[in-house]
């Protein structure tokens, strides 16, 4: 059994070595040293912070096709995206993200309403009135509002009629935990770590 190794190529050792303990080396490294750095993973320290730093606002939404929907005059504009949280073989398991940008003409803004939820929890407002909660800094910071940084919404009310099944948008609990485990979320995989420090952390 000791002399076992004389009868195979060193080439074929180095492969076998290679994938049995290299490969899932480098995986736990990567996963280690960069997913575990790459969000902000205290979010929900700060998340009542920015709740309660926002306010309702009420929008005409533009109908389906309209231009005012960015991804209908620039196909290159991202309405969906997936946050990889580790190397592993099922993609469909890491968290997600669904968007819609679009111009306001009342507030001469680009909003963006975003569901990190689940694309089944709630139906796009084409064509109706709704109510936006946005937050109070991202609303006054002129960085927001462009085409390219759209003001984040991340809850959304159907005024006339809910935009949820079981007329959900009515129900309050339900809502106040849409809306925290939505900007939780938001917050941990979306908003730039840079931006996240500066507005939470170095106060």
């Amino acid at each position: 059994m000791r002399n076992i190794f004389k009868y195979i190529p060193m080439v074929t050792l180095g492969q076998i070595l290679g994938t049995v303990v290299g490969f899932p080396l480098l995986i736990f490294l990567v996963n280690l040293f960069y997913y575990s750095n790459k969000y902000n993973d205290d979010a929900e320290l700060y998340y009542k912070e920015y709740m309660n730093n926002s306010y309702d606002i009420e929008v005409a939404m533009p109908e389906e096709k309209s231009k005012y929907y960015i991804e209908n005059v620039d196909k290159d504009v991202i309405t969906s995206e997936t946050f990889r949280e580790r190397i592993d073989n099922n993609y469909f398991s890491n968290p997600r993200g669904l968007f819609l940008p679009f111009y306001s003409v009342e507030y001469k803004k680009y909003f963006n309403i975003m569901c990190f939820l689940g694309a089944n929890l709630m139906h796009w407002p084409y064509n109706r009135k709704v109510i936006l909660t946005v937050n109070r800094d991202d609303m006054n910071n002129p960085a927001y509002g462009t085409k390219e940084n759209p003001v984040p919404v991340l809850k959304d009310i159907g005024v006339d009629e809910s935009i949820r099944d079981n007329d959900q948008d009515y129900d309050k609990a339900y809502m106040d935990s849409f809306y925290r485990e939505n900007v939780i979320r938001y917050l941990k995989y979306k908003m730039p770590k840079s931006e996240f420090k500066r507005r939470f952390k170095n106060k």
